[in-house]
């Protein structure tokens, strides 16, 4: 028979390991075996921790009271049963009071001891829940640290893990992601429970980072693992952070989930989790529809009750909401009290700090104060910039300007009320230079995504089978890449905004800046500037055009294949005419005021893939599409490439000849060919050349732009690759199919290769948004080189070398 000491160890194991049912039953079998007072006192904690754990926090401390009843004299055993009081009311919402307990013991624990190390994380988890960011942060490093000196590496993982979470609740998410990478793979082998807990954290980050429809899977996965496992609690926790996630995306579903989660929280007894529950279903049912004063009254009673739970963070961000519903059905005085309640400071979050900023911008719009409102907006988007520089991932940035987009798209739609070309101009900079105002910064070359890359290449050679074994490892390695990536620090820095002035001297006489500009709602604007005229054209409704884009690609596709002459002509006629149709729509109501002046254009989102090269009025023109004028006038005035890389993959028919007869046009010109054209070789070579040109078959992908590619001899070339250059070419051509499409995200923010070269460093390319037919391609692009060997700036020998032979190949950034 097995003596108490040996069931409460085997206890231990499973209380270490999650399986909460299992400790509960050697903990019982132990209080049978007549263990010694001081031993009984240790069970009864440990049982304590579990049967809370498994949703009965009144019977925990039941039994920490029989604990002290056991009436041992020390000081050690007291502060045991006491620090685990001090969990269970943490555990319950009751954070005062647990704050209070860990005092009282946590300096009677010993040194070195596993109670220490425990105490020591828990206190970190309460600290969290009280928004002391900072302080949970220094305890779970002291936990991290005591942990390591046992020679725990699950606690040590928990640890690191925890300080990663504390990191992330400050917005710093580079450091975040990189400890709870760091801690993931010893905690993953732990248990089912321990991953999934991983999981909802690691989820609640991608949120934070603008990822939500990432997050919910991991979450939606997290929650029914716990739930089997009858971690009631643990489970509610996790469906309360999926509700969040999907506030954004879909509120109806948040609100069903979040309803459901409030009740079963209830149930068992966790009231200050339901009441942060009940703050996700306010708030998706004002997204849903417009509030009524019942609504208002509820929500202040609710901010009350969270206050009193000392949940002041989420009465905060209840009031904020609040006070923007209730200034959208004109309840101003309202507004302003649920407004001053709730104001922010530089310790609260973005998410609060923003939504501050929209609350105080609605308010001054409702007085009719839009100057005011303005510097809100300016304010809050100053605020996300800050915060975004820190990221050194062009993936991550994109999926974070979902913070800001609310901000800026109200700027347009106030900027465009006003007219003035200058605030105009300056909202519509602001408005597209969520990404492009960070200063990028070259990470440290990784040779584990190296190794990750090349493994993926061989991969995707011939893509495997879904659900076997290789597309598994695929998807693994595919986002091993992509969250290694997450972790590279940014340069801190920011681009202003250029003046209007600025940019008018820049311009000159022979250059003009086209604006498209998008409402958000269902009008496209263009806003010209010249030395000549400042003037904001209005395009008319944008769903007509939207229509005819949507069978443009298409046409173009089709134009690219080889085909019959008559099937040529047909296609080639039904492609002029939707050219036509985009050209009457974007070009013909703003050529007057350009002339013939050469044009920096700046797209809106819906028009990404405008092949505008071809559209008439701007053939033969030189046009480079820019992503802002600002980002234009700091890489502008290109030097004349002094050396060139070319590279042709296989399986392009003239794609060695393109590469050969261009490459002659430059002196000292390396070609790669054939099996010389490999990833490993082409990255060396773009290293040390000003110009590369890469001849190769393309593939654009939309789940993961930066994994769009170019396929080489050994596999395809992504976007991920180029984080590994040292020094980036100043022009980048590529004669590739698909490459130079991208990807709109909810945000609206494009993405894709072209945008992954501008990001690294060049600044310019050629690429094409549509399909390109091979002869087609090596012929222009032959010209092109001619042309800019001999000094032409590479936008306008595109616009010379295709003004009798239109292509859909665009120069992208600075064309010259």
């Amino acid at each position: 028979m097995l003596a108490a000491q040996e069931l409460h160890r085997r206890g231990l194991e499973h209380l270490h390991q999650w399986r909460f049912a299992s400790a509960r039953r050697e903990f019982r079998r132990a209080l049978t075996r007549d263990p010694s007072d001081e031993l009984r006192a240790r069970i009864l904690v440990s049982l304590a921790l579990v049967v809370a754990e498994l949703g009965e926090p009144d019977a925990g401390l039941e039994l920490c009271a029989e604990a002290h009843a056991t009436g041992v004299d020390s000081p050690e055993i007291t502060a045991l049963i006491t620090s685990q009081e001090a969990a269970l009311h943490q555990r319950r919402g009751e954070y005062e009071r647990s704050l209070a307990l860990y005092e009282q013991s946590i300096d009677d624990l010993p040194d070195g001891s596993l109670e220490l190390a425990n105490s020591l994380n828990d206190l970190g988890v309460v600290r969290l829940r009280v928004g002391d960011f900072a302080a949970a942060e220094a305890d779970f490093a002291r936990t991290a640290a005591a942990f390591e000196e046992l020679g725990d590496a699950i606690g040590h993982a928990t640890a690191l893990h925890n300080r990663g979470y504390a990191a992330m609740r400050r917005w710093d998410l580079a450091a975040a992601l990189r400890l709870m990478e760091e801690a993931r793979p010893v905690l993953a082998e732990g248990s089912q429970v321990g991953l999934a807990l991983v999981d909802q954290d690691r989820a609640e980050a991608l949120i934070h980072a603008g990822m939500s429809s990432e997050a919910v899977p991991l979450l939606t996965s997290s929650a029914a693992i716990l739930g089997r496992h009858r971690h009631h609690q643990m489970r509610a926790e996790c469906e309360f952070v999926a509700a969040r996630a999907m506030l954004a995306t879909d509120p109806q579903r948040a609100l069903r989930l979040a309803r459901r989660t409030a009740q079963r929280l209830r149930r068992i007894g966790s009231e200050s989790w339901a009441l942060r529950t009940e703050v996700v279903v306010a708030v998706a049912e004002a997204r849903l529809a417009p509030v009524s004063s019942a609504w208002l009254e509820r929500t202040d009673r609710l901010a009350g009750d969270l206050r009193g739970h000392h949940l002041d963070h989420e009465a905060q961000l209840l009031d904020l909401n609040a006070a923007r519903a209730a200034t959208g059905i004109g309840e101003v005085d309202v507004a302003l009290a649920r407004l001053e309640r709730g104001r922010t400071s530089e310790t609260d979050s973005l998410t609060e700090r923003l939504l501050e900023r929209a609350a105080l911008c609605d308010l001054e719009l409702a007085a009719d104060r839009s100057s005011e409102a303005l510097v809100h907006l300016r304010t809050g988007l100053d605020l996300l910039h800050d915060w975004q520089s820190s990221f050194g991932s062009l993936d991550m940035m994109s999926s974070v300007v979902g913070h800001g987009r609310g901000l800026a798209t109200t700027g347009i739609r106030i900027a465009l009320a006003d007219g003035d070309p200058e605030v105009v101009f300056e909202w519509s900079e602001r408005a597209r230079a969520l990404t492009s105002r960070v200063v990028p910064v070259r990470p440290p070359r990784d040779d584990r995504a190296a190794a990750d890359l090349m493994e993926i290449r061989t991969l995707t050679v011939t893509e495997p089978e879904p659900g076997t074994a290789e597309a598994r490892r695929l998807a693994e390695l595919r986002e091993r890449v992509r969250r290694r990536a997450w972790l590279d620090a940014g340069s801190g820095e920011v681009h202003q905004i250029s003046d209007l002035e600025d940019v008018e001297r820049a311009l000159g006489a022979d250059t003009a800046l086209v604006s498209y500009l998008w409402d958000g709602d269902a009008r496209l604007l263009a806003l010209v500037v010249t030395d000549a005229v400042r003037q904001l054209v209005d395009l008319g409704p944008s769903a007509p055009l939207v229509r005819v884009l949507a069978g443009l690609r298409a046409d173009l596709d089709v134009n690219a294949s080889v085909l019959g002459d008559a099937m040529a002509r047909v296609v080639r006629l039904g492609l002029e005419r939707r050219l036509a149709d985009v050209a009457a729509a974007l070009v013909q109501p703003v050529l007057d005021l350009i002339g013939d002046r050469r044009v920096v254009l700046a797209q809106a989102g819906i028009l990404a893939g405008v092949p505008w090269s071809m559209l008439p009025g701007l053939v033969g023109r030189p046009v480079t599409v820019a992503s802002g004028a600002t980002r234009w006038l700091a890489v502008r005035g290109l030097p004349q490439p002094r050396s060139a890389g070319l590279v042709a993959g296989p399986g392009v028919p003239r794609a060695i000849e393109e590469v050969k007869q261009s490459a002659a046009r430059w002196p000292g010109a390396v070609a790669l060919t054939d099996g010389d054209a490999t990833v490993a070789g082409t990255l060396e070579l773009a290293g040390r050349v000003d110009l590369l040109h890469v001849s190769a078959h393309g593939r654009h992908a939309v789940e993961n732009p930066l994994f769009s590619g170019l396929l080489l001899a050994d596999g395809p070339l992504f976007g991920y690759d180029l984080d590994q250059l040292a020094e980036v070419p100043e022009v980048v051509v590529l004669s590739a199919c698909e490459v130079g499409r991208s990807t709109q995200r909810w945000a609206e923010e494009s993405l894709g290769m072209v945008n992954a070269w501008l990001h690294a460093g060049a600044r310019c390319v050629i690429a094409s948004p549509a399909a390109v037919a091979d002869d087609e391609a090596c012929e222009v692009l032959q010209d092109v080189h001619r042309l800019m060997a001999a000094g032409t700036p590479p936008a306008v020998a595109l616009a010379e070398a295709t003004a009798d032979r239109p292509t859909s190949f665009v120069s992208f950034g600075a064309g010259w």
